[in-house]
């Protein structure tokens, strides 16, 4: 049986305790003394002091198999020094995060219904948008348009394809539908389509520019590239592929600005995470699934999940192999 802390000895700062009568409040740690009252900051996120008589009840206890007692000494350490402790997940942890919810991966139903389509299309299923990027913006069809001055309805096309995928915020697109439609532009979109795997943000910012267009969208920069090309070109999401540089790059320093040299650096962290995806035995379908998967496991919403997993995976003596995660589910 556990035994209390004896009330003439000062609690040890490194050891963890839990209180006798309480186990709901999780495990804690010892902060201070003081006046005869001692402070011990729970796993549930509250700050208890227990004055003498109260604080023996407090006793010594093992580490939980939940990863809570790395959070809370993380929150300790935060509140200590004044900074926010940022934890940095792993590549493995992002995957286990996904086969929670899609345990065969990139290859099951699960993720197939969900992300690549399957019976009435939706916005964020990718396998129509590359179908109906391909039909509308095919090179002899884009061709035709271009030459016969049909430069609106060149644009058209651009906005019909990214309207109808969730790649792009509504916002970006009410601009694209501002963008004059020139010659010049109308070009830009010929080159591109006529040969995708090799087309570039340069050259499609250096066309919203001459027409007045959204060129500083990372989303509608790279979107159709993806579209046409998705095992060449990714779609960057700037608010959590800086993140995911940063797992894979310890010294990465997200872009400023969107263009071609700050791409080229996205694309180096596509494949990097790409690489260790199919190291672990999930290599994704192209980079529009690794488009998804980046932003599923690193958007706000997720990021305390992901955290706990690191968490409880840090503080076990062996680290969790994702491929078991699959086996056992």
């Amino acid at each position: 049986m556990d035994s209390a802390v004896n009330s003439d000895d000062t609690p040890d700062q490194d050891a963890l305790y839990r209180h006798s009568k309480r186990d709901k409040w999780g495990v804690a740690v010892f902060l201070w003394e003081r006046d005869g009252k001692r402070a011990f900051r729970f796993a549930d996120g509250e700050t208890r002091v227990f004055k003498q008589g109260f604080y023996q009840l407090m006793v010594p206890a093992p580490a939980p198999e939940d990863g809570s007692a790395e959070e809370l000494r993380a929150k300790v350490r935060a509140s200590i020094s004044g900074k926010k402790e940022e934890i940095i997940p792993t590549v493995g942890d992002q995957l286990i995060l996904l086969l929670k919810d899609y345990p065969q991966g990139f290859e099951g139903e699960a993720w197939r219904d969900k992300h690549r389509g399957g019976g009435r299309r939706l916005k964020r299923h990718r396998d129509p948008a590359i179908k109906q990027a391909r039909e509308l913006l095919d090179a002899e069809r884009i061709a035709g348009l271009h030459k016969h001055g049909d430069y609106v309805g060149v644009l058209d096309s651009l906005v019909e394809v990214m309207a109808g995928t969730d790649l792009v915020p509504s916002a970006h697109i009410a601009k694209l539908k501002k963008t004059r439609p020139t010659q010049e532009f109308a070009a830009t979109i010929r080159s591109m389509t006529a040969n995708p795997a090799e087309a570039t943000v340069r050259q499609l910012q250096a066309g919203f520019v001459g027409a007045q267009g959204p060129a500083t969208s990372w989303q509608l920069l790279t979107a159709p590239l993806a579209l046409l090309a998705p095992h060449k070109h990714m779609c960057v999401r700037p608010s959590v592929f800086g993140v995911q540089g940063r797992i894979v790059m310890p010294r990465f320093t997200p872009p400023k600005r969107a263009g071609e040299a700050a791409y080229q650096r996205y694309i180096e962290v596509a494949h990097m995470v790409e690489d260790e995806l199919r190291e672990l035995g999930h290599p994704p379908t192209d980079l529009l699934d690794l488009h998804d998967f980046v932003w599923m496991t690193l958007r706000p919403a997720a990021r305390e999940e992901l955290n706990r997993i690191h968490l409880l995976h840090k503080a076990k003596p062996e680290p969790v192999n994702p491929l078991e995660t699959t086996r056992t589910a």
